[in-house]
């Protein structure tokens, strides 16, 4: 999703041209940059226009999921303790990790007073629900975002960072593949299951030449 897409945070064009509010965004964008995970985590925007949803289950039908855009972010990264539930398939682990981003790196280029030669990051982005992010070697699904209350700024509905939940992803936590147009090597016609083991070694008396 685009940044200026999510109308609940258009805000008065006058709000960020006040000195305070200015201020305010950069320092937490900078603070953001300065601690944020290494490397940043990867942020998979799926593309919804080659979506196709169940209408009774409300499920994705689409064989492959596709991405628009892939894009490394700046964030500030928590999780929870692992949680083991007993289910069917097994003991699941249940673990939530928290993506904390800044306003000022989401927004376009242009949008606010604020621009520097020196902002590394301006993306015109805002990550929802479904999108998957790649961390710390996990595959994971953002499930959730909600502004942190202690980010608004002063009595404005500016908000200078956001928190996304994720959790693994459902079909698992493998790595999700870049171009999702071209098959991977396992799902190629002919791919083995396994790799070819090296021969036997010959039976009998072991010769001198052998090792």
């Amino acid at each position: 999703m685009r940044y200026l897409d999510r109308k609940e945070f258009l805000y008065d064009p006058l709000v960020f041209k006040r000195s305070d509010t200015v201020t305010a965004l950069g320092i937490h964008a900078e603070y953001v940059f300065k601690h944020s995970a290494k490397p940043w985590p990867k942020f998979f925007e799926v593309d919804r226009s080659e979506q196709q949803i169940d209408p009774l289950w409300h499920m994705p039908i689409t064989e492959r999921t596709t991405f628009s855009r892939t894009m490394e972010i700046p964030a500030i990264t928590t999780f929870d303790k692992a949680k083991w539930r007993i289910k069917k398939q097994g003991r699941t682990p249940e673990q939530m990790f928290h993506f904390w981003v800044a306003n000022l790196h989401l927004s376009p280029p242009g949008t606010n007073p604020n621009e520097r030669e020196l902002d590394p990051v301006r993306l015109d982005y805002f990550p929802q629900a479904g999108d998957l992010v790649e961390h710390a070697g996990y595959r994971l699904m953002i499930i959730n975002g909600e502004p942190d209350e202690s980010a608004y700024w002063q009595q404005t509905n500016v908000w200078l960072g956001i928190v996304f939940h994720a959790v693994i992803a459902p079909e698992g936590d493998a790595r999700p593949v870049i171009n999702v147009r071209e098959t991977v090597p396992s799902e190629q016609p002919g791919a083995k299951a396994m790799p070819d083991w090296p021969a036997d070694p010959p039976t009998g008396p072991v010769p001198h030449s052998w090792p």
